[in-house]
């Protein structure tokens, strides 16, 4: 059988294309079993520091789709999805509020089934910002950066709350349910540890939110306070979810956490 010169060359642009693709533009994605529970996760990258995201209030892996696939170019990402968010369904637990503890032990326990050890550059985003806390503060020896983005803080007030309207029983829902007792939680885990720390926070909440521009930015300010290696980045312009918004501030803060990572002795 004769091919014509036309498709020898397009045979050859596609030999070209898939020697020099990126291997880790495709996610490798697995289901595994936690205390019962199914989770999905989800690497990409092969070298560089170990980065873990943890989504905001009812979002699952989709919501790094900007940002995952160019850090992956410098470290090895992991996205997973929470209990009944995303692939990790069904959720097992739906008679109680989640709460970080909760997630914050779930994720080690993926995090060693999956056979990717610390340490870890932790990126949280909204309340998923908030069990980063929790994880940090509760396994210090296990993490070498974070990043919060428009991050949860538990000294924000009542008020400051999704104005989604959650199905009840739902994993947003109990996340939410889950929240007063979150803060307590991550207030009183002790000491956040003495690791590189990048603080994103936005300037365009909408027109509901206008009024409590100012207290958000406080508290975005104190976040930025838990470490002494801390730099608070404002996205001006941006809205709640910065991943999505800026992604090019969100990929950069996390190159200079890798880089700094690779710097440790």
């Amino acid at each position: 059988m004769h091919m014509t010169a036309s498709r020898i060359l397009v045979a050859a642009i596609l030999l070209a294309f898939a020697v020099s693709a990126p291997q880790s533009a495709a996610g490798r994605d697995a289901i595994l079993v936690v205390d019962g529970q199914n989770f999905h996760i989800e690497t990409l990258g092969d070298s560089g520091p170990t980065i873990v995201f943890e989504a905001g209030l009812g979002n699952d892996t989709s919501t790094w789709k900007s940002v995952a696939g160019p850090i992956a170019a410098f470290a090895r990402v992991v996205l997973y999805d929470r209990p009944g968010l995303g692939q990790s369904v069904p959720m097992i637990k739906t008679g109680s509020a989640v709460t970080a503890d909760q997630v914050a032990s779930n994720l080690r326990k993926l995090l060693a089934a999956a056979g990717i050890g610390p340490p870890y550059i932790m990126v949280g985003h909204s309340l998923g910002g908030l069990y980063v806390q929790m994880f940090a503060k509760t396994y210090p020896r296990e993490v070498s950066g974070v990043a919060l983005l428009e991050s949860a803080s538990p000294e924000a007030p009542s008020e400051l709350k999704t104005r989604a309207v959650l199905t009840p029983g739902s994993a947003a829902y109990l996340e939410e349910e889950g929240m007063a007792e979150s803060n307590k939680q991550v207030t009183n885990a002790g000491p956040f540890p003495d690791v590189p720390l990048a603080v994103i926070a936005a300037t365009d909440h909408g027109p509901f939110f206008k009024d409590w521009e100012p207290t958000l930015m406080r508290l975005q300010r104190q976040l930025a306070a838990l470490s002494p290696r801390s730099t608070l980045i404002v996205a001006e312009g941006s809205g709640h979810d910065v991943q999505i918004d800026r992604p090019a501030t969100v990929i950069d803060a996390i190159r200079n956490l890798a880089s700094a990572s690779n710097a440790r002795p």
